[in-house]
């Protein structure tokens, strides 16, 4: 197997800035009205975009008077016209050309373009990240947990260093917890690293409402791409994982047993808050009291409304839509 640097450019959406987005949600279904899961759901005028869940559902903010374009495997591209609406039921006909299965559309096309440059590929030992060592004396166990942060690959789309969108539906994501890469495949053979000097964010969907985002910071983590919870033009909210592997230490003396019998990666996550424009990241716990100071009164109605719930991961994000809209 070989992972190989790359990059890939898009049809550029829009380089201006607009006043005003409202939360749309909406559903994508075909003809018969059956729902078309996992379909890319986007502004037409602007980078924003999502993809519909198992169900053909989806939220997004957009330009109300933008349209939706909504491209899907096996299906014409749809395209309606949003008018202010803040629910859209989207059809989609199946067959006929889309962009979603052409990996180069035409510059002139409405569509979106696809441009792959492939640089400096280099070789890996396995998917695996390491060669296993079986330790002699004992019989060693499977080993536990994970360098990568999903089971299985996953739908994603990146927006460029130039504010263009960047998709293709014939890729799969995954994030590499060690080496803080972000990888794609085709044929879930073939693995690629993602160039993070082409890359502002890259959004992954595991089926939950809200992607997994990712960008490039520096300042937080050293590695290529670092978690994002909450991105306002305001604050961010990093999510750092530290992942390590731990080597099976099983012991005996025919008495007494110690250590395990396996490898296991085991994680470690921090939290990282910056107030923008310059504020510099500094290291948090998820508390209340903490959000409530570090947002101010921009978070007060929202930890009201969600009192009962534990901050995790999934709350940032909550919170993170709540205070984009």
């Amino acid at each position: 197997m070989k992972i190989i640097n790359f990059f890939f450019y898009m049809l550029l959406l829009c380089t201006t800035c607009f006043s005003q987005t409202i939360s749309i949600t909406g559903t994508i279904k075909d003809q018969q009205g059956q729902p078309v899961p996992l379909a890319f759901v986007r502004d037409g005028q602007h980078f924003y975009a999502t993809f519909a869940d198992s169900t053909g559902a989806f939220i997004l903010m957009a330009d109300p008077a933008s349209s939706l374009i909504a491209i899907a495997p096996g299906y014409s591209d749809a395209n309606v016209k949003i008018d202010g609406k803040r629910s859209i039921a989207v059809v989609m006909t199946k067959g006929g050309s889309s962009s979603a299965g052409n990996s180069n559309t035409s510059a002139s096309s409405s569509q979106t373009q696809n441009i792959i440059d492939f640089l400096n590929s280099q070789p890996v030992s396995n998917q695996t990240g390491y060669s296993q060592k079986v330790q002699e004396g004992f019989n060693q166990e499977p080993t536990r947990g994970s360098r990568y942060l999903f089971n299985n690959w996953v739908h994603g789309f990146a927006t460029g260093t130039g504010d263009s969108l960047l998709y293709d539906a014939n890729n799969l994501y995954n994030y590499d917890k060690m080496d803080g890469d972000i990888l794609f495949t085709r044929d879930k053979v073939s693995v690629f690293r993602i160039d993070k000097a082409h890359i502002k964010t890259i959004s992954l969907y595991t089926g939950e409402p809200y992607p997994l985002t990712f960008e490039n910071a520096p300042a937080v983590y050293n590695k290529p791409f670092v978690q994002v919870l909450v991105s306002s033009p305001k604050y961010r909210v990093y999510k750092r994982t530290e992942t390590k592997l731990v080597r099976a230490n099983f012991h005996t003396d025919g008495v007494i047993e110690s250590g395990h019998k396996y490898d296991e990666y085991t994680d470690e996550a921090k939290y990282y808050f910056v107030k923008l424009p310059d504020g510099q990241p500094q290291s948090i716990s998820l508390k209340k009291s903490t959000i409530k100071k570090l947002f101010g009164g921009d978070a007060d109605k929202f930890i009201a409304a969600h009192g009962g719930k534990d901050i995790d991961d999934s709350y940032l994000r909550d919170l993170n839509y709540n205070l984009s809209q």
